[in-house]
């Protein structure tokens, strides 16, 4: 899937697909920087998993995302939108991502 495909999907596909690939890859610089720019501004400073535990850390990162946002990006919604395409487009298989 190239650039132009996924700016046609919704944010919530797009959000799936990246969220996805990012667990796959143990990417935690990912949701890092991205949630940093969410309404909740988490710290990276106070989530440093240890590297054994990367998966359970992201799943970790992610709900408490969630519980503090309601899912929802708000006025974040173009950043996410864009972060979530340029991660797709430059780390994304050719075959679409499992979850």
């Amino acid at each position: 899937m190239n650039a132009s495909d996924l700016y046609a999907l919704p944010t919530a596909d797009l959000q799936q697909r990246a969220f996805a690939l990012a667990r796959q890859r143990r990417d935690w610089r990912f949701f890092i920087e991205l949630f940093r720019h969410t309404p909740t501004a988490l710290e990276s400073e106070d989530l440093d998993p240890d590297v054994a535990e990367i998966g359970v850390a992201i799943d970790d990162l992610v709900g408490i995302w969630r519980e503090a946002t309601k899912g929802q990006w708000g006025a974040s919604e173009p950043l996410a939108r864009a972060a979530f395409i340029d991660y797709l487009t430059e780390h994304g298989p050719e075959e679409e991502p499992t979850d």
